[in-house]
């Protein structure tokens, strides 16, 4: 019984501070979000944040974990085919395309926590996490590899952000597209054979 309370009590408290955060982050940018502005916001102790989390930093992974969770559990379908890299890069760019406010400012943010730049290269971990496959042809060193996944990772990340900010005037399905063919062909020649069989 005293754990199902225990329990309640950490649900209200972290649903608190998610619900002072959606509210902070549409009024200020992300720098300007303390551990003070969320608890007071939240109206819990300042010591009760730091009973759940270590830094601030640690709650924005949960947020960015969460948001990855639900992606790959619900919208990714070929999570540990590499040569599907089109279909990675449409997929969560329309994925990204209809998450609320909160999350587009998130991503978009040049805040000091670059919390846009960390969700793509967590993308990017959990699809390499995934294939059980070489990724790129042989010769690729793995130091070469982190280049073209920074690669990957800027294109995505810099295209979304541009969508954004020209006001979203080109519908998600052909800007979704346009990443997918760019991403694809951008790396195709280092990518592996793709096998006959799958």
């Amino acid at each position: 019984m005293d754990e199902k309370k225990s329990d309640l009590r950490v649900v209200r408290t972290r649903a608190a501070l998610r619900g002072a955060f959606k509210e902070l982050i549409a009024e200020t940018t992300l720098d300007k979000i303390t551990v003070k502005a969320l608890t007071d916001r939240a109206s819990i102790n300042r010591k009760t944040f730091y009973l759940h989390y270590e830094t601030i930093e640690v709650f924005y992974d949960e947020i960015m974990n969460d948001i990855m969770d639900e992606f790959f559990a619900h919208h990714e379908k070929t999570p540990d085919d590499p040569w599907d890299m089109d279909g990675h890069a449409r997929r969560f760019f329309r994925y990204l395309a209809d998450q609320p406010p909160m999350i587009e400012q998130l991503v978009c943010s040049p805040s000091f926590y670059d919390f846009g730049e960390r969700i793509y290269a967590t993308q990017m971990d959990r699809y390499r996490a995934f294939a059980d496959e070489l990724f790129w042809r042989e010769g690729i060193t793995p130091d070469s590899e982190e280049l073209v996944c920074a690669l990957i990772r800027n294109m995505a990340l810099e295209c979304y952000r541009q969508w954004v900010k020209s006001g979203k005037t080109v519908p998600v399905e052909d800007a979704a597209q346009l990443l997918g063919s760019m991403t694809l062909h951008s790396v195709e020649h280092l990518m592996s054979p793709r096998p006959n069989a799958r």
